[in-house]
């Protein structure tokens, strides 16, 4: 068996835990050996100690610095190179919709130093940082240590994104690490052209379209998505994603139809949806 350890970051703006939140960690504790809560808020007493049948260690912490400071502190408060494998992830989703342990038994098998449930090309590629898992090379690598000595509190949450979580995928990736993604899906031309045709002006279309033809340019960098967000139901159904983001369906920052997730989760899995319903009604 694989020893695996697990950093959770958490917040809520209510200063408590969700159920959909122990759930999550009932899952994680089913694939993992150790896992360390950090959170941002000031929890009750009664949700610290039912905390502690879930996780082996539970932090507060101030409220700065985003996630990737609370990975940093996680990792920091256990002697993570003892394990073969450690997941850095956060309470930003549902999920898990399908089980982790047959993703894990999947990606096991791959060819692989480090991975993650999707990737992103914002800016430039990297491994979306909900849910990122390090194998034991990378744990035990100078530039692994390094680049999480080197993070510290950022105000900008694009500065984050940049220097921390596209950061860290190329850092890794520079230094001959392979990176991996478990829920991958390239979308078509012509449904990325109709997702951002109101945004960009036809001299755009044209002229990424011509480079693009020529050979020189990737289809992948023509228009910069969110695959979470854009191909939510292609990544649930056809690649067994096991998680939705929750501003998706809080937000739904760029207006595409959602009204069906619950008819599509139910379809192919047994989570509660009630789960994702009763934080919604909380937190909207």
């Amino acid at each position: 068996m694989v020893d695996r350890a697990v950093v959770f970051a958490h917040y809520d703006k209510h200063h408590l835990v969700d159920d959909y939140v122990y759930f999550y960690l009932k899952e994680l504790k089913n694939i993992s050996n150790y896992i360390v809560f950090v959170t941002v808020v000031k929890l009750k007493d009664n949700d610290i100690n039912k905390l502690k049948t879930i996780c082996n260690d539970v932090i507060l912490r101030e409220n700065i610095g985003y996630d990737f400071m609370s990975y940093k502190i996680g990792l920091k408060s256990f002697d993570y190179k003892k394990y073969d494998e450690v997941v850095i992830c956060n309470d930003s989703v549902y999920g898990p919709i399908y089980t982790l342990r047959d993703i894990f038994k999947k990606m096991n098998n791959k060819k692989c130093n480090f991975w993650g449930i999707t990737s992103g090309k914002e800016i430039s590629y990297h491994l979306q940082s909900y849910f990122i898992v390090f194998k034991r090379d990378v744990l035990h690598s100078k530039v692994f240590k390094l680049f999480w000595n080197k993070v510290k509190v950022l105000e900008c949450k694009r500065d984050i994104i940049e220097k921390y979580e596209i950061g860290l995928t190329k850092q890794l990736t520079l230094s001959n690490f392979r990176p991996m993604v478990y829920a991958h899906y390239r979308p078509t031309l012509f449904n990325s052209l109709k997702t951002k045709l109101k945004k960009i002006t036809l001299y755009k279309i044209i002229k990424k379209l011509f480079i693009l033809f020529k050979g020189q340019y990737k289809f992948q960098n023509l228009l910069t998505i969110n695959v979470t967000h854009q191909y939510w139901r292609e990544l649930l159904i056809y690649k067994k994603n096991p998680f939705i983001k929750i501003e998706l369906l809080r937000n739904n920052p760029i207006k595409i139809k959602i009204d069906d997730y619950q008819d599509i989760i139910k379809s192919i899995s047994n989570y509660n949806v009630a789960l994702i319903e009763n934080h919604l009604k909380r937190v909207k």
